[in-house]
């Protein structure tokens, strides 16, 4: 009987396994199973011979950049066990005198001998001197690798002889003429000085644009699903393409892409101006037809002042902005409009029913009145005329209390009316201001702190769809509250305004600029690294510097100080301002007219850490 743990037994019980979870019983997943059932960790001899190639090759690629391509091509040749392809790329790697173009040792004798005579040999258009310029710059661009310098001093020489290509057109079509990954790891390799990085630049660039397409163009053909299903299958044709024949007939397909994108992008560019000028119109008329009502000819002003101006992103969300904010507001005060004009219909249907009642009453009253002057002129018994005068009486006195009570209720509903007419006028005031001030902070033009919360909320979930980097810098005009004190607030007011202006000027229009409050300002930076983001606000202060602020034809120069924070993934406002915060009360005790990173106080408070 055969031991458990023998190898057959193994084997036995890897077969079950690959059965039971539905693998193929590749080499792979049998290896995968057999070393999870005997604990162990095979050795894949194929990736290590993979590896022992490529590290081999890579030394060999510092004096022979066309190694380095060799093992990038080797390596996934293994991986897909694919050993024909694999023997024709080491096969290339060993010179081969049958090979066209090829110069074995035994020829550089030859070769050298024909370079000599060619220099001394009279050509047409070429003098002697461009041909040493030429050969020099053969030899520094091709000196790592003596197979290609020998095809390179034969194409030089051949082009002598034909006198129709200069000496530097020759060394730049000989190096095009190369295999294209020879070309693309000897040039950055010559580049950059050092050559594994440099052919890992190139696959990094690749992917770049493979990106780009993929994010960018694809996109934009949406409109039309025939471009953009083959901008698609051009996309899976380039991931895929390998050889120069194949990245050429990928450039022939892209031309007709990009063809298609532009067109289509003329013509969206065509439909928005039109649907501009139609929105004009609408504005126009709309404006017309709603100048008493203060509180819409707001909103028409605000989409008016839009489409007047070419369109910026930043101009309209403040605009989407202040109609949400409007919106808001008319919402809240609308059930109060209401309430106020339902009590002066309440005040005049009240008025119609007393006026009914009233006259109802007085007719009646006029009836009894002519019935008791007729018993009174038949009466002659004194007792009869004592009950008639008690029921005049009595009559006179109820139809005097129904008018004082109508009077004291047409007193009541004049007095409603008016304070819903006062109410009225009060709410139609504030919805003008509201439609007037929106969300924008009144004194600067920046945003106030709901359409900065707004800003951050839309930047924050775009980093998040893009992986992308986003800042924060909080700004504090420095020494403001003695300026304000010396020169009164109202300069201060005019020292603000200048600041925003001039932060305007110089920041970029996806930057969003908002008043924190008081004399602190916030910028939102999106797909800004933390150094960037310092670099720019450095640069509104040497723009603040030479932008001098004027009272009363006197220069008054304003500072400040800024603490720039750079998002975490997933972090919220809530923790990103504060870091910020800490940054900028850094720059101020650091002498104020300073910019200072989260990161940097963050380094410098875990150096007094470890120092403690």
């Amino acid at each position: 009987m055969e031991q458990k743990n023998t190898p057959i037994e193994t084997a036995r019980q890897t077969l079950i396994q690959l059965m039971q979870r539905k693998l193929p019983p590749t080499p792979d997943n049998f290896r995968s199973v057999y070393d999870e059932i005997m604990g162990v960790k095979s050795v894949d001899k194929s990736a290590e011979l993979a590896k022992a190639l490529e590290k081999v090759l890579y030394e060999a690629g510092k004096q022979r950049p066309k190694y380095i391509a060799a093992a990038q091509a080797i390596t996934p040749l293994i991986d897909k066990s694919d050993w024909v392809r694999l023997e024709e790329q080491l096969r290339k790697l060993f010179p081969s005198g049958s090979a066209e173009g090829a110069v074995g040792d035994a020829d550089w004798s030859s070769l050298i001998r024909n370079l000599l005579k060619q220099l001394e040999v009279s050509h047409k258009g070429v003098t002697l001197s461009r041909k040493k310029e030429g050969l020099s710059k053969v030899l520094t661009n091709f000196a790592s690798d003596a197979d290609v310098l020998a095809q390179k001093i034969q194409a030089l020489i051949g082009s002598w002889g034909s006198g129709s290509v200069s000496d530097v057109a020759v060394v730049n079509d000989a190096a095009v003429s190369q295999p294209v990954e020879l070309q693309s790891a000897a040039s950055m390799a010559e580049a950059s000085g050092a050559s594994i990085v440099s052919v890992r630049a190139s696959t990094h660039w690749r992917d770049m644009l493979l990106r780009t397409f993929e994010l960018v163009i694809i996109p934009h053909l949406q409109a039309v699903a025939e471009n953009q299903q083959k901008a698609v299958a051009l996309l899976n044709t380039m991931q895929k393409a390998a050889s120069e024949k194949a990245i050429h007939q990928c450039a022939n397909e892209l031309k007709s892409v990009l063809l298609a994108l532009e067109m289509q992008r003329d013509q969206q560019e065509r439909i928005l101006q039109s649907l501009l000028q139609l929105l004009r119109l609408l504005v126009i008329n709309m404006g017309e037809l709603v100048v008493e009502d203060k509180w819409l000819y707001a909103q028409t002003a605000v989409i008016s002042d839009i489409v007047s101006k070419p369109l910026n992103i930043n101009t309209l969300y403040d605009a989407e902005s202040s109609l949400k904010e409007l919106a808001y507001k008319q919402n809240q005060l609308k059930p109060a409009l209401t309430e106020a004009k339902d009590t002066l219909k309440k005040m005049v249907a009240t008025f119609v029913d007393r006026l009914v009642e009233m006259t109802e009453s007085t007719g009646d009253y006029h009836d009894k009145i002519e019935g008791y002057q007729q018993k009174i002129a038949t009466t002659e018994n004194i007792g009869d005329l004592n009950v008639l005068l008690n029921s005049i009486l009595e009559d006179t006195r109820a139809i005097g209390l129904s008018v004082q009570r109508t009077r004291d209720e047409f007193s009541l509903s004049q007095k409603q009316a008016m304070d819903a007419e006062r109410r009225i006028k009060e709410l139609t005031a504030e919805l003008d201001h509201i439609g007037e001030v929106a969300h924008q902070d009144y004194l600067t033009g920046a945003l106030n702190r709901r359409g900065m919360d707004e800003a951050l909320e839309r930047e924050f979930n775009r980093a998040d769809r893009h992986n992308t980097t986003l800042c924060i810098a909080m700004l504090d005009i420095d020494h403001f509250k003695k300026l304000n004190d010396t020169l009164g607030h109202a300069t201060g007011d005019q020292a603000l305004t200048h600041l925003v202006r001039v932060l305007k000027d110089v920041l970029r229009p996806t930057d969003v600029l908002a008043r924190y409050g008081g004399e602190e300002f916030i910028i939102i930076l999106p797909a800004t690294p933390q150094d960037e983001a310092v670099k720019a606000i450095v640069r509104v202060q040497r723009e603040l510097t030479k932008n001098f602020f004027m009272h009363n034809n006197d220069r008054v120069l304003i500072t400040f100080s800024a603490g720039v924070a750079e998002r975490k993934p997933g972090e919220s406002a809530v923790d990103l301002i504060p870091r910020a915060d800490v940054a900028l009360y850094q720059a101020k005790h650091s002498g104020r007219n300073q910019v200072i990173g989260a990161d940097a106080v963050q380094a410098a408070s875990d150096g007094t850490v470890a120092g403690e």
